[in-house]
């Protein structure tokens, strides 16, 4: 395999894309990302220097086309790896294959008779019209027809040998009108192997714009900051009804499961204006008091009566304590922004005293749907099932539970605004498209002439059980 690093600094997240097969970095060179970005390429081999990707937080796996089988043979073989989110797309994990992949016969036709030519004719059938072929046409892959052949006769022989077995991506994108890849074949392919399938009406193999589909799906904490700290600025606290009554059911849980013991060492984790802060340090009066937040959150706005508190200003992810510090973790609302949660539950796990609690809210697959059937810009939610399989690596689990919470608008341009007035847009700093927008409006189901707009929050109560 080759690579190339096309964003390369000091910093701790990192994209790795697999590419398909012609293709080499020329299409992800101009990408303008807040993460460091290598394209990996060109599979006459599996081999790459995996000391290359050390030191990283947290990697997210792109896949494309043949990229897919390559990414899954290297994930396999390097399973230590902080890869926290894996997308593929228009592939799956059997690339020759009659019902799960490309045709056998096509791909033999393919193999056979590579030339120039028919490499031209191949790059027009992954493009879905003129226009696109035209785009990508002004940014060709410098391949030979040799490394092109050599990495099809490996591909094939790769397929035929590999032991690997199939792992569950988080995310999948399939396109209908994909002419190399039969959309059939994808949808028989990721059967019970991916969390989320996203399909693509009018799409074709090759991807509109690499850039925004990586941005839409990866978590910019910069961007996370500027834009809670906007609302947390202006009628946060107004608008974020759920957030408020979420923090008020987890603390009700808190105390009816666990109990809160006074004189505790307590550190909360995203915690915002103060909507859980106030309700237990009130009452409990902690010993020892740790707030943190990614904004910088004034005491004036955080409006406790309890003033020996210590707050950290900084990304919770990269916070260090010693072992046995505190009895409760909290956090409302807030850990579903996170990069590595395995390896924030591992880290909580040491931070806790022997039967420490952890308390936690945050949401499920299911939050905000109606806009995302829409716009498509969407955390990587996890289920329920997610969250007991990790949290009861190191937990004893009291209480799991999944809920939903419906507010309801008078217009769905009212229900933008919500989002954008509680800082729950900070997924994307791309703009959605105004005819996506123009369609959301005017498409937005109604009931009983109200429109709906869902939350689903899943609340853990767990003790430590070192």
């Amino acid at each position: 395999m080759k690579y190339e690093f096309t964003k390369h600094s000091d910093n701790k997240s990192l994209i790795m894309f697999f590419t398909g097969w012609g293709m080499d970095a020329t299409l992800f060179r101009n990408i303008d990302i807040h993460c460091n970005l290598v394209v990996i390429w060109d599979y006459e081999d599996f081999n790459i220097d995996v000391s290359l990707f050390n030191g990283y937080q947290s990697i997210y796996l792109f896949a494309w086309s043949f990229g897919v089988f390559a990414a899954s043979q290297f994930i396999n073989e390097h399973p230590s790896l902080p890869i926290t989110f894996k997308m593929a797309i228009n592939g799956t994990q059997f690339p020759i294959d009659d019902n799960r992949g490309i045709p056998q016969a096509m791909f033999s036709a393919t193999l056979k008779n590579l030339s120039e030519r028919s490499l031209m004719k191949f790059y027009r059938r992954i493009c879905r019209d003129g226009n696109q072929f035209g785009k990508f046409t002004a940014h060709l892959p410098n391949r030979t027809i040799k490394s092109l052949h050599d990495e099809l006769v490996y591909i094939n022989a790769s397929t035929a040998s590999s032991k690997c077995a199939p792992i569950v991506w988080n995310k999948v994108i399939a396109s209908k009108c994909d002419l190399i890849f039969p959309f059939e074949n994808q949808l028989n392919g990721w059967t019970e192997l991916c969390e989320t399938l996203e399909i693509e009406e009018t799409g074709s193999h090759l991807p509109d714009d690499f850039e925004t589909l990586i941005s839409r799906n990866i978590i910019n904490k910069h961007l996370i900051r500027q834009k809670f700290s906007d609302s947390f600025n202006g009628n946060y606290d107004n608008n974020a009804i759920i957030q408020r009554k979420i923090a008020s059911s987890l603390y009700d849980k808190w105390k009816v499961t666990v109990g809160i013991r006074q004189d505790a060492n307590i550190l909360e984790i995203g915690c915002g204006t103060g909507f859980l802060t106030r309700l237990y340090a009130q009452n409990a009066f902690p010993s020892r008091l740790v707030l943190n937040d990614l904004c910088n959150i004034p005491t004036i706005t955080l409006n406790l009566n309890v003033t020996d508190y210590e707050f950290i200003e900084n990304d919770a992810e990269l916070l260090s304590f010693p072992d046995n510090s505190f009895d409760y973790i909290v956090s409302s609302s807030a850990i579903q922004w996170f990069e590595n949660l395995p390896k924030f539950f591992h880290k909580a796990h040491k931070w806790l005293k022997p039967q420490g609690a952890l308390v936690l809210s945050t949401f499920g697959i299911y939050n905000m749907k109606e806009i995302n059937d829409y716009i498509k810009i969407s955390l990587n939610y996890k289920d329920s099932n997610w969250y007991n399989n990790e949290i009861k690596r190191n937990f004893d689990i009291v209480l799991l539970s999944e809920e939903y919470e419906t507010m309801l608008f008078d217009t769905p341009l009212q229900v933008l605004r919500h989002i954008q007035s509680t800082g729950v847009n900070s997924v994307s700093s791309k703009n959605v498209p105004g005819s996506v927008l123009r369609h959301l409006l005017s498409s937005y189901k109604s009931v009983d002439g109200k429109f709906q707009l869902t939350y689903n929050p899943i609340y853990i109560i767990a003790i430590n059980n070192k």
